[in-house]
């Protein structure tokens, strides 16, 4: 893969970011206080023997027949004391790695779409392939960190599913891979030894994985058992795992924005309580992605003004804790790339990163994350790099102040061609997509629109020869495919 002219980390460096105050000091308190009476006196089901048998040991109250364990303050605290601030989510060789340490932010692609758009507008079943033309797009764009499983690998056997989806991702990209459709642990065990082949062994790959493994809560208070089981096998592995509650306002959570911020925290609490009990230090990152619903229709609304702010909460929330925090941002409801995915987009992108996500998830789907859309992903890597420079904030030194210049400028001065400019003139922010021109150079054009700007780019990124995949890691790779879908068909 052509290496990067600056590693990943150093384009996703904001520092010490500009961040909205969406919430006091004694708000987030009270969220929190909130969800540990919550998670006291109600609790949370477990669907896990495995998970209920770690939770009792550490003293939590565990009801067998209902699968209810109720977790006292005084657990949930020590678990989340064991929680790492900061992780490195590995790419392929390190210039690709991700830095979670609260002065990096990244945009990754989304997950579990069902569906792709072609350029011409329709829309058909999900395939691998098309994962393997996301994953080339990704790496080819400058702001976009990781790729994912955005659809299912519908023309594959269900068995072996996940493991087609990873490998159509990693084949086709050197960045971190978002793991979202995995369920089961035994299908975790031939996904980490592909991830060890990748990263060179059992301990590089503690070091830096290759993947993040999401995993769902169920709203209200549900954890499922393939989703705890796998969390306890994924996380004894040293894999990261956002888990990602998605309380729905009104629906599976109470309809103010506070109330199902306390249902979200709880969700995301009672899992990454589980795991440090289990393994202290596992790698947890603060996820979800809590939404509203249109109260008419009952149609998911993931970018209505109460979701953004629910999710702006997780922010808060994360900083509070010293997670880094994960969570959603980008699944537009509109049925076509255009103003409606933009500005859905765009506010939802830097809403979440102003109240302080690490990483969002993410790009690239329509229609409520169910339909993939390239050009999507190529407008909101444009986005992402308005964001970028918002986050970055305004130094204010000798330097930048400039007394000196505008005292020897005076009243007739002419800035343009000044060595203080040119020092400085490529830190400013330029439009790839957008048209900045004058009307009569854009006439002159074509009228080009920033769809066709980018789906564009996706034909030209699309159109270059694909960079070879290691032989060694193809074999093996495909050989760890092959007999996990015997031990599935043996099963």
């Amino acid at each position: 893969m052509t290496q990067p002219t600056a590693t990943l980390a150093d384009r996703a460096y904001v520092g010490r970011r500009v961040k909205l105050e969406l919430l006091d000091a004694g708000d987030v308190r009270r969220i929190h206080e909130a969800t540990i009476e919550v998670l006291a006196t109600t609790g949370c089901t477990y669907h896990s023997q495995r998970a209920l048998d770690v939770l009792e040991e550490h003293g939590a109250t565990v009801d067998r027949e209902s699968t209810v364990a109720k977790l006292p303050a005084e657990l949930v605290e020590r678990a989340l004391a064991t929680v790492p601030s900061s992780l490195v989510l590995g790419g392929r060789t390190s210039e690709w790695d991700l830095q979670l340490d609260g002065e990096h932010v990244y945009l990754s692609s989304d997950g579990c779409g069902v569906f792709r758009r072609e350029a011409d507008g329709k829309v058909r079943p999900s395939r691998k392939r098309d994962l393997e033309e996301t994953a080339r797009v990704v790496q080819a764009l400058d702001d976009v960190s990781a790729t994912s499983a955005v659809v299912s690998a519908q023309d594959c056997a269900p068995e072996t599913r996940v493991l087609h989806e990873f490998d159509a991702c990693v084949r086709n990209s050197s960045k971190h891979t978002i793991v979202v459709s995995i369920k089961e642990d035994w299908e975790a065990r031939s996904l980490i030894r592909m991830a060890e082949a990748l990263a060179g062994g059992r301990e590089e790959l503690r070091r830096r994985s290759p993947f993040t493994a999401i995993i769902c809560t169920v709203s209200p208070l549900h954890q499922e058992r393939f989703g705890m089981d796998l969390a306890l096998v994924l996380a004894e592995a040293g894999i990261p795992v956002s888990f990602y509650p998605m309380p729905i306002l009104g629906a599976t959570a109470p309809v103010t924005v506070a109330g199902a911020a306390v249902v979200n925290n709880a969700e995301l609490l009672s899992a990454t309580a589980l795991v440090q009990l289990a393994h202290p230090g596992a790698k947890v990152i603060h996820g979800g992605g809590p939404t509203a619903m249109d109260m008419n229709t009952g149609a998911y609304a993931s970018s209505s003004p109460e979701a953004i702010l629910l999710r702006s909460i997780q922010g808060h929330m994360a900083d509070f804790y010293r997670i880094p925090a994960w969570f959603g941002s980008g699944a537009t409801t509109a049925k076509e790339p255009g103003a409606q995915s933009a500005y859905e987009n765009a506010l939802a992108m830097f809403m979440a990163y102003a109240n302080g996500a690490d990483v969002t998830f993410g790009t690239g789907l329509l229609d409520g994350s169910r339909i993939l859309c390239l050009e999507n992903i190529v407008v909101d890597d444009e986005v992402f790099g308005i964001v970028k420079r918002i986050l970055r904030g305004v130094a204010v030194d000798e330097e930048t102040l400039a007394v000196d210049l505008i005292k020897r400028m005076g009243f007739g001065g002419d800035y343009l061609f000044d060595r203080h400019t040119r020092a400085h003139v490529r830190g400013l922010w330029q439009a790839g997509l957008g048209d900045t021109g004058t009307h009569e150079a854009w006439e002159q054009a074509g009228r080009p629109s920033v769809t066709g700007k980018a789906a564009a780019r996706v034909a030209e990124i699309l159109a270059a020869e694909p960079e070879p995949f290691p032989e060694d890691l193809g074999r093996e790779f495909d050989a760890v495919i092959a007999a996990a879908g015997r031990e599935a068909a043996g099963a």
